[in-house]
């Protein structure tokens, strides 16, 4: 199975937010996906993860 995905530089141009708030999303956010290690110095975010996260905010919202 092919995955794409996202850096925290990635996440933070998405969402129009600073690298330090994605980061924090990470750490205090419970619904917020869990990012995957891919090396010592290489972590990422599912896209397809990421995609469910916003539409279980969209319903959150609506």
């Amino acid at each position: 199975m092919n995955h794409t995905y996202l850096s925290d530089t990635n996440l933070a141009q998405r969402y129009g937010v600073s690298r330090n708030t994605v980061w924090r999303w990470h750490r205090e956010r419970p619904d917020f996906p869990r990012a995957v290690k891919l090396s010592p110095n290489c972590t990422r975010w599912k896209m397809s993860e990421i995609i469910a996260w916003e539409a279980s905010q969209a319903e959150v919202a609506a």
